[in-house]
Formats: structure tokens, C-alpha cells, sequence
């Protein structure tokens, strides 16, 4: 019997509801009417909310938790091929294949502004708030206060370094984000530069860290991974480094989280990454034969769970969070598909192989014999389509891992022994990683030789298509590594007569993704290039 799923496509599809402007927020952001007591402000950075959550309120309106997915189908990781597109799912969807064609309209509507800019600044506002009243309430003990004031100093450099990888370019002198540190009504953050906002960030890292200390917070919190801790803040500050090209700096921080915290989970042993098998679908010959049948599978006990799946991931520093968008339907590219060992690769099997993509093709390119209720493609459509094009991400009910985990540490630990030419070190970490991936030692151990492109490829398997984008942009910035993005597009989304080659470069001003039109104007900030 087959069951019944309901998938959602974020991306070709507009979350309606309306976004108030994070400058109009009241100062009392407490959920009280007034702040009077340090037990308010320890209850705020407590909240998971502010990391794991279902819904965004920004007052007016409820959003699914995108954030971070703008960018998701505009790296090299992402295939939709013209006739995938024409007969596949995305069918009818312009707003989804415009974004995936670099068109900034499908980028810039105030209605989007619930996946990444609203949520995010509303968090920063909210850090600001318990900041500024951190001498004022009513005290309880000298460890409380200092947790408080490392919890809200990490999570408003977390949220701002979110907004930099996101719409601003690589280069220390390329207009910034700015850095928002309080809550008066109208005041609007400069752009300044990058470098001025990564320095904010760091010094915040700086300051957290040193309170977090004062508080005890030395070791990783198991059973409230939600509240930063000094491996927290370690974990993130790696992140961070690793971006800008600091690999000194990332690999110290990565080794000294990993002390604190290094559980890797193994996928080939867990019972709740079992596969079941639920929905067939024929392929057809010529003459209308049966000549191969598709096995969808699905974790369902993680499917079940949902973010409390997410919630308990072991491997995690932050539950932090985003619903794929796209991720949980949007087919792989030729590339990313060839980076698999696609026998022996638990990811694979596990979070690939579903063939995620079919779910949302009924009626296309999927059909249903009204005889036999049976489902099919035919042979005709099958000829029109790549295999890359049948598979996705596809883990933890459609999110994806936003937050910090012991993997990226493992992997970012490499990286940077790989570039200081510690490739025997980094063969060894990359292999820790590897045997709780792949389905046996054997194949996780071979031909590992620490090289800096292999880890890179690590990267991309591990981390998903989901982070491609950020990581093809830190590449060109500290590395020069020359990364393009090449495919070919539809100017016409229904004629396949009318393709064309679409190339990104790296010194392309849209890496540095578009504002929204209506905060622009608001801010008074200048749109990104290459967005007008």
C-alpha cells in the first residue's frame, strides 16, 4: 500500500503573509510588557525559538523557517536541465526557474523577505533588547548575568555573519552589512564595509567568550545544545575563519571544539536512518512494456520526528535549522552526482537514492493508469531525462542542518591541515569522518590521501548543495579558485527550442544576493550590483 506524503516545493511556490520592518519593533521584546527581572532576559536567550524552531512571527504573519535558502539553486551543486524542467516537476513554475536563471524579480519581492531577512533581523533585535537591559532588571547571580550577556553577544554575531555570506560580496572593501548593537527606534545600520562587520563579529566572539567563561559555560551542553557554550562559540568562530581564508585560526578553533565535542554518528548502524520502501513507479517501453520499476524509500521514523529529529542529531554544537526550500525536491547536478560512491556511501543510499523529485511529478511527468491505478513514465519522457536529474536531499523531513556540527569541525580540521601541507593529518581526520559514513572501513579508507580537493569534495557530500553556494564564493574570495557557474537555461521556460548558456564568473557583483525592493527604499541602502 502506498503512503500518503504531503511535500512541500518552498521555492516554486510564495508564502503569502506580510512582514513588518525590523527598524518599527518595539524595545520591549519580551513577551511581557515590561522587562524588569535577569530571569526575563535568561528566559529569552533560553528560547529555542531563536535557533530550532517551526514558524517565524514577525507580527503580522507566519513563515515556514527558509532562511538561508535564497541562494540554494544558484551554485554548480544544482541541475534543473530545460527538459526536466519542461517535463518534470517544476512544470509551470516561473518563479522557481527564474531564480534558478539569476533573474533578481524572483528575488527581490517584499514577500520573501520571511526567509531570511526578517527572521534574521528580528533575532538580532531581540539579542540587542536583552543587551541593553542586562544592567538594568533586577540581578539573581553574577554566572547568570554573564551567560546572558555570552549567549546574546554569540547570537547576534551568529545572525549578523548570516547576512553577510548571504548579501554582500567576499572582499574586506565590498559594502557590508553593517552591524546593528542596539534597538533605537529608526536607526538604520550603515553598510560599512565587510571588514567592518567581520570585526564586529569577532569582537562580540571575543566578548562572549570571555563571559561565558566567567559563567562556567566551558563544556558542551548535551541537553541544551540551544544555549551557546564556549565549544559553541569555538565551532561557529571556525566557521567564520574558515570562510575568510584564516585557516589558522579555523583549525585551532575546529580542534579545540572537537575536544569538547566530537560525536560522529554512525548511518550504517542506526535504526532510525532504515529505509522502507512505499511508492513504485514503472518505466515504459516503446511499446508501452514494463521495462524497469523505481523503488521510493523514505526514513520514516526520521520523517515522523520531524525537528525533534533535529533536535536530538548528536553531532550538533546549535539546533539550528532551515527547511530546505527547494532541497527536499530540487534535482542534483551532473557533477554533484558524480562525486558519489553510490554503492557503498551510506549519504547516498540514505539521503539520495529516494528519488525525491518523482514525488512532485504527478500529472507531468509522472502518470497513473486509470485502469490498473498503477503509475508511470513513459518511454518517451524517460529519454528526455539525465539520471542526476531523479535525485535530492532528502533527511531529517526536509531540513537542513544550519547550525554547527561535528562533522563541519571534522571537515574544516582537514582543510586546513590539507592546505598547511599536513596532508597525512588530514587523509586520517577526513577517514574518522568517512567510516561512519560509508557502509563498510574498507571503502571509507580508500585512496584517501588528505589532498585539499578531496576535502573539498567531502565538503560538498557531507554538507549537501545546501551550502555549495556560500562555499563557491569563499573559494573564489580567499583562494582565487576561478569557480563559474555553467548551465544551460530556457529563455522561454516552455520551448525547448529556445536554449541558451548562462555563465556566472567569479568576480560576478550577484554573488552578493539582492535586498528586497521594499527595504531597500526603506533603508535607503543601494541594491547590489548586477540586481537593477
Amino acid at each position: 500500500m502506498k503512503k500518503i506524503y504531503t511535500i512541500i516545493v518552498l521555492l516554486g511556490a510564495i508564502v503569502l503573509g506580510s512582514c513588518s520592518d525590523f527598524l518599527d519593533e518595539t524595545t520591549d521584546k519580551s513577551g511581557s510588557a515590561y522587562i524588569y527581572h535577569m530571569d526575563q532576559l535568561y528566559g529569552l536567550t533560553g528560547s529555542t525559538d531563536l535557533y530550532l524552531f517551526s514558524n517565524v512571527s514577525d507580527g503580522e504573519g507566519i513563515s515556514g523557517t527558509a532562511y538561508l535558502t535564497e541562494a540554494f539553486p544558484l551554485s554548480d551543486a544544482v541541475e534543473l536541465t530545460p527538459e526536466f524542467y519542461v517535463y518534470g516537476l517544476l512544470a509551470g513554475e516561473p518563479t522557481t526557474y527564474d531564480t534558478y536563471c539569476w533573474k533578481g524579480e524572483s528575488l527581490t519581492a517584499s514577500m520573501n523577505m520571511m526567509w531570511t531577512w526578517t527572521p534574521v533581523w528580528e533575532r538580532i533585535y531581540r539579542f540587542n533588547t536583552v543587551l541593553e537591559y542586562l544592567d538594568k532588571v533586577i540581578q539573581t547571580t553574577e554566572a547568570t548575568r554573564n551567560q546572558v550577556e555570552g549567549e546574546a553577544r554569540f547570537g547576534r554575531a551568529y545572525y549578523h555573519f548570516m547576512l553577510l555570506t548571504q548579501y554582500c560580496l567576499w572582499g574586506d572593501d565590498k559594502p557590508g552589512i553593517g552591524y546593528r548593537d542596539n534597538t533605537t527606534t529608526g536607526e538604520v545600520p550603515g553598510r560599512e564595509t565587510v571588514a567592518y562587520t567581520l570585526e564586529h563579529i569577532y569582537e562580540d566572539l571575543r566578548l562572549a567568550e570571555e563571559t561565558l567563561i566567567k559563567a562556567g559555560r566551558t563544556t558542551f551542553d548535551r541537553t541544551h545544545n540551544f544555549r551557546p557554550t564556549v565549544p559553541t562559540l569555538q565551532a561557529f568562530r571556525a566557521r567564520v575563519a574558515l570562510y575568510r581564508g584564516d585557516y589558522e585560526l579555523a583549525l585551532s578553533n575546529a580542534t579545540e571544539a572537537l575536544k569538547a565535542h566530537s560525536t560522529l554518528v554512525d548511518f550504517k548502524d542506526d535504526p532510525d536512518y532504515e529505509l522502507e520502501p512505499w511508492w513504485f513507479i514503472n518505466v515504459l517501453d516503446e511499446e508501452g512494456e514494463v521495462v524497469d520499476v523505481i523503488e521510493i524509500s523514505s526514513m520514516f521514523a526520521l520523517d515522523d520526528m520531524d525537528t525533534e529529529a533535529v533536535a536530538k542529531y548528536e553531532e550538533l554544537y546549535l539546533p539550528n535549522i532551515s527547511w530546505e526550500g527547494m532541497g527536499g525536491t530540487c534535482p542534483i547536478s551532473e557533477s554533484f552526482y558524480k562525486l558519489w560512491d553510490q554503492e557503498n556511501d551510506a549519504r547516498w543510499i540514505h539521503f539520495y537514492s529516494s528519488c525525491t523529485p518523482l514525488l512532485m511529478a504527478s500529472g507531468s511527468l509522472v502518470e497513473t493508469d486509470t485502469n490498473t491505478y498503477e503509475d508511470y513514465i513513459s518511454h518517451e519522457k524517460w529519454q528526455r531525462l539525465k539520471p542526476w536529474n531523479l535525485y535530492s536531499y532528502s533527511r531529517f523531513a526536509g531540513n537542513s542542518l544550519v547550525g554547527m556540527t561535528t562533522a563541519e569541525m571534522y571537515l574544516i580540521k582537514a582543510e586546513c591541515e590539507a592546505r598547511s601541507g599536513e596532508t597525512g593529518m588530514a587523509a586520517e581526520t577526513l577517514k574518522t569522518l568517512r567510516r561512519t559514513r560509508f557502509m563498510d572501513d574498507a571503502s571509507a579508507e580508500a585512496g584517501v590521501t588528505g589532498s585539499v580537493q578531496e576535502v573539498l569534495d567531502e565538503r560538498l557530500r557531507e554538507m549537501g548543495a545546501f551550502w555549495r553556494f556560500y562555499d563557491v564564493k569563499r573559494l573564489n574570495g580567499a583562494e582565487n579558485a576561478g569557480i563559474y557557474v555553467r548551465r544551460e537555461i530556457l529563455t522561454d521556460p516552455t520551448d525547448l527550442s529556445t536554449r541558451i548558456q548562462l555563465e556566472i564568473a567569479p568576480d560576478d557583483p550577484r554573488w552578493a544576493l539582492p535586498f528586497y525592493t521594499f527595504e531597500a527604499a526603506t533603508m535607503g541602502w543601494e541594491q547590489n550590483g548586477g540586481w537593477e
